[in-house]
Order: C-alpha cells, then sequence, then structure tokens
C-alpha cells in the first residue's frame, strides 16, 4: 500500500497517513505500507511495523497562505518538479496494490498526477481520503473546477472515504462537485488511534490539569498569548501543559518559558514543544484548550474529555466550520473572540461541565478505510477467479 500527503502546515496529514498505515499493517498481516510525505516532520514520529517513510522536500505557505519552498533555494515550480519525480519514481519502485490519496486530489499542483495516471491504467485500486471538512463550499468548488481534478473524481479513484460523520458534516450535500459521485463516497468515522489500555498516570493533584495544544504550532503563538493573559487575571485552580508544536518558532516558545517563569508559574505550567503520545496525554486531562484542525478534534472525541476550540479563521475556513459544527453537537466549545476573559470563561465553564458521550459521532475510521481497502481487493479476486474457472475447468 502506498500512502500519499503533500504535508505542507502543520502535522495533520502525516499523523493521519501513519494511522491509517498501523491500522492496515495490523488488518492485513503480510502488508508493506510506504508513506510519501512532503512533512518536515516525518521523522519525528514511531513508525508502525512493516511501514516506511519517502520524505518530499517541504514546502511551507507564506504570510498570504501561497505555497512557497521551505528550505530548498530556487523557485515552487522547480520542488514540485522534484517533489513530483520522487512521487513518481517511488511508485514504479515499490508497486503497490493499491493507493491513498490524502486531502490533495491530484498532489499539490498536481505533483501526483503521473502516478494517479500510471496507476489507473495498470488497474490499481485508487482511494481518495478527505478530512470531515475541506474548506467553505465555495473554495472547494473553485479548487476542484478543473480537467485534472474531475478526471481524478470520476474516473480515476475507485472510492471516496470521508473519514468523517454526515451528522457533523455533509460534503455531499455542502460541494456541489461531488454531485454525481454518491455512490463512490464512504463516511468511514472519524480516524482516531486506539485508547492506551496502559496509561501513564499523572501524580495525584487536588487541582485539575488542562491540556492546550497547537497542532503543529505555525500559527498558534497569538492563541498561546491568550491562554496565558487569561491565567493571568486572576488566580487559577488547575494545572497547564502547554504543547506548541514543534513547527513553532523558537524565539516564541522561549518567550513564552520566560514569561511562565517571571509571573511565577512553573509549579503549575509546563510547557514542551513536542508531545509523541498526545492521546495518553488527553485521556489524563480533565479538559484540553486546543485549535479545531481534524486530528486534534478527532483525538478529543476520542479521549472523551471537555474541549475548548480556538479555531484558525483564514486563510481556510475549515477549523472554524468544524468548531461551530462541533459547538452546534454539544461536542466542544467554540472560541472566536481574542478576549482573554472569554476564553477564561468558555474554559470554566468546560471543566465544571462533563460532555456528553452519548452523542459522539463515529470513530471507527481506521477500521473501516480497512474494510474499503479488503473489499477492493476482494472484488480483484472476485473477477479473476471468474475469468481463470472456466479455463481451469476445462483443462480439469
Amino acid at each position: 500500500m502506498l500512502l500519499y500527503s503533500h504535508d505542507s502546515w502543520g502535522l495533520g496529514h502525516l499523523r493521519r497517513s501513519l494511522s491509517i498505515a498501523e491500522a492496515i499493517a495490523e488488518y492485513f498481516s503480510e502488508s508493506n505500507v510506504l508513506v510519501v510525505t512532503g512533512s518536515p516532520c516525518a521523522t519525528q514520529f514511531e513508525l508502525p511495523d512493516r511501514c516506511d517513510v519517502l520524505k518530499l522536500p517541504a514546502v511551507s505557505k507564506d504570510l498570504g497562505g501561497e505555497y512557497i519552498p521551505r528550505t530548498l533555494a530556487g523557485g515552487l515550480a522547480e520542488t514540485i518538479e522534484l517533489r513530483s519525480r520522487l512521487i513518481t519514481e517511488s511508485y514504479k519502485a515499490f508497486d503497490p496494490h493499491a493507493i491513498i490519496v490524502d486531502h490533495q486530489l491530484t498532489g499539490l499542483k498536481d505533483e501526483a498526477l503521473t502516478m494517479l495516471q500510471l496507476a489507473s491504467a495498470a488497474g490499481k485500486h485508487l482511494i481518495y481520503g478527505m478530512r470531515d471538512v475541506l474548506d467553505s463550499p465555495g473554495v472547494v468548488e473553485s479548487a476542484w473546477d478543473n480537467n485534472q481534478h474531475r478526471w481524478a473524481l470520476e474516473h480515476a479513484f475507485d472510492q471516496i472515504c470521508v473519514y468523517g460523520a454526515a451528522e457533523v458534516f455533509d460534503p455531499r450535500r455542502q460541494y456541489g462537485v461531488l454531485d454525481g459521485l454518491q455512490d463512490k463516497v464512504v463516511f468511514t468515522g472519524y480516524i482516531t488511534p486506539p485508547l492506551n489500555t496502559v496509561q501513564r498516570q499523572a501524580i495525584p493533584s487536588i487541582r485539575k490539569n488542562v491540556v492546550v495544544t497547537m497542532g503543529g504550532g505555525q500559527d498558534g503563538e497569538e492563541r498561546i498569548e491568550q491562554y496565558l493573559d487569561a491565567l493571568a487575571s486572576s488566580e487559577v485552580h488547575w494545572n497547564s501543559h502547554i504543547i506548541t508544536g514543534p513547527l513553532m518558532d523558537r524565539i516564541a516558545v522561549r518567550r513564552f518559558k520566560r514569561r511562565i517563569l517571571k509571573q511565577g508559574w512553573v509549579d503549575r505550567v509546563r510547557i514542551t514543544r513536542f508531545y509523541a503520545d498526545m492521546m495518553n496525554l488527553l485521556q489524563n486531562a480533565d479538559a484540553v484548550v486546543s485549535m479545531a484542525g481534524y486530528n486534534s478534534c478527532a483525538e478529543i472525541l476520542k479521549a472523551g474529555i471537555p474541549a475548548v476550540l480556538m479555531p484558525r479563521v483564514h486563510p481556510r475556513k475549515e477549523q472554524l466550520i468544524r468548531a461551530r459544527r462541533f459547538s452546534d453537537l454539544g461536542l466542544a466549545r467554540c472560541v472566536t473572540s481574542q478576549e482573554p476573559h472569554i476564553l477564561r470563561q468558555e474554559l470554566t465553564g468546560a471543566l465544571d461541565c462533563k460532555p456528553d458521550l452519548s452523542r459522539l459521532p463515529d470513530l471507527s475510521g481506521r477500521e473501516s478505510v480497512c474494510d474499503v481497502i479488503d473489499s477492493l481487493l476482494q472484488a480483484t479476486r472476485d473477477r479473476q477467479t471468474a475469468f481463470t474457472g472456466p479455463t481451469r475447468a476445462a483443462v480439469e
């Protein structure tokens, strides 16, 4: 199996791909999985059994949301060309039975288009995996309104796996480009890591514990500043563990640490850049303050703890839409105000109110994706049996 994700901003696509890769390795006992990713953090996570990572040259976004090379000199076109050739050659060499493309239909700037064309012509099984919310309907319609994307949706992909639940957000109704493709769409449920059966319990404390997480951390500085301002407004009765994200500017992280030291909060506010086992951290928390990225929200649902979401609102509306839908369904609280007292008020309310777990959407996405792959492979086996069966009978 080959899993491709372009990964330019944050950690979401990579973490989702690795979670699916782990499930595939468990479901198919003799499978090998290659994750092709552009994430600059590709080597910071423990890899599942029989899985390896091919890291592409990284890209990022400028302040206007436009893609730029992250480290290599030169223009974006040269970096995309290099990435495209690496993707194509890795496909040829690995020769997978199935390919899952995450988020970008034909890859970043069509960098995976050649691979898809070759794989489609060879009869490979192609799956498009999309998170519950991509962006506002108008943005998605505009982005997908071209020949390459229409070909991919209508002809290349065998299945369109929505990593979510229709009651939270239904892209079939929101994105008109999916009209006529409903038979391909499968709601898998949210992709969530398994719960830790053996938890590393924190030292017992009469104070509650709040986790603050900014995902990859590239655009989380203002939210952490707002959280620290909320703590400073008056005495608080909880401990905080802030995970800035490995991509947050190191100067900003040092500034936050100095403020914590200056305020005398060292005994009750901890700050780290990266925490590999977020699921365990959440399971031992009483509440979480988080951005509203897909993986963060999925893990919050899995942990079943109260949450205050501080969504990104530009350049994409994805997090804002998700946070508001979660709020409407009583799954989390949504804060878009930059006022510290509003955040503190919502967090205090979250700590005093347990979530209604009966409202949780389907969280079995990992298993469902494997079922989709198995169905496609079985259909191929059935066709091969039907084709070779009569010939074998005649020989006998």
